[in-house]
């Protein structure tokens, strides 16, 4: 709801981004249903991961894409960016964004078990 071209306020927050938010999610519906098969198994180049349960994309423009995926019994959460490369996707770079493990953020947790198993 606009009020004089402005997005009108409610309980202090604004209408739009409520849309906005909205509007991300239905985006990345349809990236991913109109990709579905192109990233299905893109991620299989990468040795470092195992089986994906799921996965969404995030971004595409035809030259590049970014794609979430979500490990088979939900212990992990990984970007991968793509280019397309003479037609064929190759991944770009990769991120573990979550881990069940605790180890995403390149710090094994809880902290101690760097000084048990690693011998320091």
């Amino acid at each position: 709801m606009k009020r004089n071209g402005a997005p009108f306020l409610w309980n202090g927050c604004a209408v739009l981004a409520e849309y906005a938010q909205m509007s991300a999610v239905i985006k990345i519906e349809i990236l991913t249903a109109k990709y579905y098969d192109i990233f299905q198994d893109a991620y299989k180049s990468n040795t470092m991961l195992g089986e994906m349960d799921s996965f969404k994309v995030l971004e595409y423009d035809g030259a590049t894409a970014k794609v979430y995926y979500i490990s088979k019994n939900k212990t992990s959460g990984d970007v991968l960016s793509f280019a397309n490369v003479d037609g064929a996707w190759e991944e770009t770079y990769w991120e573990t964004i979550w881990s069940k493990s605790g180890s995403a953020s390149d710090v094994i947790w809880p902290y101690w078990w760097h000084f048990i198993y690693a011998g320091l």
